[in-house]
């Protein structure tokens, strides 16, 4: 597989583990509840985390070579730093709302703008 695939393909993974993420941190929040490490929040955030690293050298490369418009080698590593992060805070119930909204947010963004840019580039 080309690394422009496996590209396109872990981009599309983290799109559904950033929406697992919110889904869990709803979850949580609403039951006003943290869940449990072992069980749960190692496990996810090992997937993230295994994802996002494969991801960002990718990432960087097609950004590098491809140069889309608005996306930024900034963006890529915050992408891969906050989704690490909320990996993480979006099974605490302790989480403030609107900063993990933003920054799922934020994910989302630069995640489909990457891919949509890949699918103009093929």
């Amino acid at each position: 597989m080309n690394d422009q695939k496996r590209f396109l393909e872990l981009t599309g993974t983290l799109l559904d583990l950033n929406k697992e993420c919110f889904n869990y941190f709803e979850r949580y929040a609403k039951e006003k509840e943290t869940a449990d490490f072992a069980q749960y929040v190692k496990p996810f955030a090992d997937r993230v985390k295994a994802a996002s690293d494969e991801w960002l050298p990718l990432a960087a490369g097609f950004v590098s070579a491809h140069k889309p418009r608005y996306i930024h080698d900034k963006q890529i590593n915050a992408v891969h730093e906050n989704a690490n992060i909320s990996a993480v805070t979006c099974f605490q119930a302790d989480t403030k709302k609107k900063r993990f909204i933003e920054m799922n947010k934020s994910i989302h963004y630069t995640l489909e703008a990457l891919s949509d840019a890949v699918k103009e580039n093929e």
